[in-house]
């Protein structure tokens, strides 16, 4: 009797135990099925994203090529004109016309620098996109940056107009001529010292020069307005002006400073500012060259 008792009782456990675990065994179906449906609808969730990233892509992709074509076919359809406008003014302007009175004559010189201001913004929006691209290739040749120099400074004076602000050059002798690409160091300079007649209203814009171990390194100090601590860090972004007030009064799209944060990148050549509100700027560049005697 007493073994019967014990085999029902161990009947029982066993049978309780057999339920337990048939319990937690459908438990764990149904939470391997949970998670099996889980992966399934992440997986199913990804595979979406996917295929809305490719479409993304290829949408950008079409973007870029949109912009491309635009950019390409758009440059010589401004560009053609443009220069037969200004070629025209400045014919026009050159010529022994004595029937154009002073007041006609200094509406087409106004006309030829906003023309030329112009040409020269759209200048800049298409560097800055072939070197985007890759497509602004550097061509190294013989340099003479004494001369560059001079022609940058000829070549503000139309910015600088009637102020009286004088240039002054700090050439460090001896000034080797060096090889490096003559066409992107005279855009560099030409727009630096550009920005630094716009924002001069009257004082000096120095200029100095030193060639040191196979480096080139340019100063251009001003005794302008200055910018304050809050916006020199966006300085060089495409676009950005200070304010509202500066960009109605100073003519410019804000493309100057990203194109030579650019172009010095494309050289291996590095740039700094430094200034004071009401005290003027200072800006450093260097550029490594090869030094011919």
């Amino acid at each position: 009797l007493v073994d019967s008792i014990g085999l029902r009782l161990d009947h029982h456990m066993l049978a309780t135990r057999m339920g337990s675990l048939e319990s937690r065994a459908q438990e764990e179906h149904r939470a391997d099925a949970e998670k099996s449906d889980e992966i399934l609808k992440l997986s199913e969730a990804l595979f979406a994203q996917d295929i809305e990233l490719l479409r993304s892509s290829e949408k950008l992709g079409k973007v870029e090529k949109l912009k491309h074509d635009f950019i390409e076919k758009m440059s010589p359809e401004l560009r053609t004109p443009l220069n037969g406008i200004i070629e025209s003014i400045i014919s026009v302007l050159a010529g022994e016309n004595e029937s154009l009175s002073e007041p006609a004559k200094e509406n087409l010189r106004h006309a030829l620098d906003d023309g030329t201001a112009f040409l020269r913004t759209l200048q800049n929006i298409l560097d800055l996109w072939r070197i985007k691209q890759g497509e602004l290739p550097i061509e190294g040749q013989e340099v003479n940056f004494r001369e560059v120099v001079e022609e940058a400074i000829f070549s503000v004076q139309d910015t600088l107009g009637d102020k009286p602000v004088s240039i002054e050059k700090r050439i460090t002798e001896p000034l080797p001529k060096i090889r490096a690409d003559l066409a992107k160091l005279n855009q560099i300079l030409f727009l630096l010292l550009d920005n630094a007649a716009k924002f001069t209203p009257d004082g000096t814009i120095e200029i100095g020069v030193e060639v040191q171990e196979d480096r080139l390194s340019c100063e251009i100090r001003d005794s302008g307005i200055g910018i304050c601590p809050d916006d020199q860090q966006f300085l060089f972004d495409e676009f950005y002006q200070v304010d509202a007030l500066s960009s109605n009064k100073y003519r410019g799209a804000g493309l100057g400073l990203a194109l030579v944060r650019d172009l010095l990148n494309l050289l291996d050549g590095e740039i700094s500012l430094s200034s004071d509100v009401g005290r003027g700027t200072t800006v450093v560049f260097h550029v490594p060259v090869e030094v011919l005697g």
